[in-house]
């Protein structure tokens, strides 16, 4: 049972014209879903949840259990910017280990667009800290 204090909402309507972060948000959400469900684990992933963890934290992918925890961005246009959304999603995956107490069995990264050397970037810093890396399309800058 979760504490009184749980708060997921989703803070968008996909039926009243979404923004590009929010439809790629719930698209992801549900690309994710059904890779845990090829996986043998069913879990409905959540978009937009505030984690009441030092004051409150905003994750864009989550799932109680198994731990899922995801940032969603619609661009990264270099590597600087791809570095801070690491850094975000390592916040995101410490704020949520620690609201449910146990590790994370999937942490994601979703890139709708990526110029080549991003992409490349971004390929090697997810194979190098376990993190399942989406991106909708790649592009040469």
């Amino acid at each position: 049972m979760w504490p009184s204090h749980w708060h997921a909402t989703a803070q968008y309507d996909v039926n009243k014209n979404p923004t590009t972060e929010q439809h790629w948000t719930g698209h992801t959400a549900r690309v994710v879903s059904l890779m845990l469900r090829e996986a043998g684990v069913e879990c409905d992933v959540w978009v937009n949840v505030t984690l009441p963890v030092d004051g409150f934290r905003e994750v864009d992918l989550f799932c109680p259990d198994p731990l899922v925890v995801g940032e969603v961005t619609v661009a990264l246009r270099t590597v600087e910017e791809a570095e801070g959304e690491l850094v975000k999603l390592q916040e995101s995956v410490r704020a949520a280990e620690r609201f449910v107490g146990r590790p994370t069995y999937m942490k994601v990264l979703a890139v709708e667009f990526a110029p080549g050397p991003v992409a490349e970037y971004l390929r090697e810093k997810a194979d190098e800290l376990g993190i399942r890396l989406i991106i909708g399309r790649e592009y040469e800058a």
